[in-house]
């Protein structure tokens, strides 16, 4: 195979950069042609992409955590090219939620899915901010988990334990905010929404199962709303997010649907894939069995 390979030397605080001369030795000693892509800024994967001859390459890969998946899905969606070849993951960030979801958790996995070859089709989310639109195929949010990902970035170098630090300082915050959610034509109000998270497949900060009911491949997105709770509420229901029995609380709302609009006051920023990007209002569509990744078999 002819690989495109897009390396963030930074992700996984620096794990991508010692790990790539690794990963090269081993694609190449398997038999493929590597050219790699060394990402220098915020986006330049989504640059790097859009820039290729996808019809001349066999796969992309992204070598990184989600942020960087996020960069490669977005720059394949707007290549001015048809062709949209397998993406596959090579997990070496911090969170890596999207790779877990295809049963890949270590750099070992995501190599040995590529050279496996197994794809599978799933749904991917476009979403419009700013009058722009976007893409993601894991989740996205605004409110109290957007606010947990932005703060726990400066101390992520204790790993998973700096979203549950950030969450205990967030809950002492407690902010609210109004929500109007339209689901394919149906009206949902909210006075004091918590979060409001729309999701593809089921993990988010690696660990957490934020909606351990979603199908990446079903045609539909599932909309996990968190109703106003208590401070003492909240922190005895986080534990129970590394499960998935959080969605058992009356707290917790769940929906589906194919079309979504979301206003909120005040305007909230956003967290696709676990970046802080966009705001409030948005605009959501699913688009079924759209592009194609790697993955292991359970």
């Amino acid at each position: 195979m002819l690989i495109q390979m897009i390396f963030n030397p930074n992700s996984g605080y620096g794990r991508g950069g010692k790990k790539y001369p690794e990963i090269l030795e081993k694609l190449k000693k398997a038999g493929h042609t590597v050219i790699p892509h060394r990402t220098l800024y915020r986006f330049h994967a989504s640059e790097i992409i859009q820039q290729l001859n996808l019809y001349e390459t066999d796969a992309i890969l992204s070598v990184g955590g989600d942020g960087t998946e996020y960069e490669v899905l977005n720059g394949v969606m707007n290549n001015p090219g048809k062709k949209m070849p397998p993406i596959g993951i090579i997990p070496v960030g911090t969170g890596n939620s999207f790779a877990r979801d295809l049963n890949m958790y270590s750099m070992d996995d995501g190599i040995k899915a590529v050279l496996q070859r197994k794809t599978k089709l799933v749904d991917i989310v476009s979403f419009i901010t700013n009058n722009q639109k976007f893409f993601f195929v894991n989740n996205m949010g605004f409110g109290f988990v957007a606010d947990v990902s932005k703060n726990a970035e400066p101390i992520k170098k204790i790993g998973h334990a700096a979203y549950g630090v950030t969450v205990v300082t967030e809950t002492l915050k407690m902010n609210t905010h109004k929500l109007t959610l339209n689901i394919d034509g149906k009206i949902y109000k909210y006075d004091e929404a918590l979060f409001c998270y729309f999701c593809n497949s089921i993990s988010v900060a690696g660990t957490m199962l934020i909606s351990p009911n979603s199908v990446m491949d079903d045609g539909v997105i599932e909309i996990v709303v968190l109703d106003k709770i208590s401070r003492i509420g909240l922190l005895k229901t986080f534990p129970k997010i590394f499960k998935g029995t959080h969605i058992g609380i009356p707290e917790i709302t769940i929906y589906q649907g194919k079309h979504i609009t979301a206003e909120t006051e005040p305007e909230k920023f956003c967290n696709p894939e676990g970046e802080i990007f966009g705001v409030t209002p948005l605009e959501l569509e699913i688009l079924p069995k759209t592009a194609s990744f790697f993955y292991l078999e359970k």
